[in-house]
């Protein structure tokens, strides 16, 4: 594993001057774990552990997946923006009054809303978070929640206002390992009441206040790991698999 912890836990670890005894008692170790690592030995070792010992140092971890150079990267993007674009394309088409990558700041919450729609006749407010892979759920609910809340001041400052409802939607793309990761977490994902193709239903005749939408998209990428039923979808004109 081609990483600069080792260095780092040594180079910290003397910076303190603890020996390795006194960084394993402050990280809740052994001392043989902290010499293993500081040789590189790191296989057999938890996530967790290396946590510990990053934080009795005051650091932290970074963990990070390469493929092919910086080409995830970059593959990532790609999925996220066509979801993006097919997400708008089919709001629009719809009669939802639609804007993409919208910027906030109120009161120390900033950041960029994938995806706002507004539908004038209901006044209701659609939040939307496109995620081509799930990653840290609680990182991804808990800002989803962020822009949920400021939903109707965002809608302010769009020019659209006396909001009815703001609902959250989560659009994620397709793979086993998505469908699987919902299902694993049903109490997390719980509030999202309409999914698939209740959720795309709702969205061409929104007769109720859901409590959140939630569908798969099929991705760019579906010839790399995608569930038989995306890439069956990935040949048809609609991209959307429930």
């Amino acid at each position: 594993m081609n990483t600069n912890i080792p260095r780092s836990v040594r180079f910290l670890r003397l910076r303190k001057g603890w020996p390795q005894r006194m960084l394993g008692a402050v990280a809740g170790v052994s001392r043989e774990m902290i010499s293993r690592m500081e040789r590189g030995e790191l296989s057999g070792m938890t996530l967790g552990s290396i946590e510990q010992i990053a934080r009795a140092l005051g650091a932290s971890v970074s963990l990070q997946i390469r493929w092919h150079g910086e080409q995830l990267d970059r593959l990532m993007d790609a999925a996220h923006a066509a979801i993006q674009q097919s997400v708008a394309e089919l709001l629009n088409g719809l009669g939802w009054i639609v804007r993409v990558e919208v910027s906030f700041n109120h009161y120390g919450d900033r950041g960029r809303v994938d995806i706002v729609a507004f539908h004038p006749a209901l006044r209701i407010l659609l939040v939307i978070e496109i995620k081509s892979a799930l990653g840290d759920l609680q990182e991804t609910l808990g800002r989803l929640d962020v822009k949920v809340r400021l939903g109707r001041q965002v809608a302010r400052d769009l020019g659209w206002n006396d909001v009815a409802a703001v609902i959250p939607v989560l659009v994620i793309g397709d793979s086993r390992v998505a469908r699987r990761t919902v299902a694993a977490h049903a109490a997390l994902f719980a509030p999202f009441s309409l999914r698939g193709r209740l959720a795309l239903a709702w969205l061409r005749r929104p007769t109720s206040t859901p409590t959140g939408l939630l569908w798969f998209a099929n991705r760019p990428d579906s010839h790399l790991a995608t569930t038989p039923r995306a890439q069956r979808a990935s040949r048809r004109p609609d991209s959307y698999v429930a």
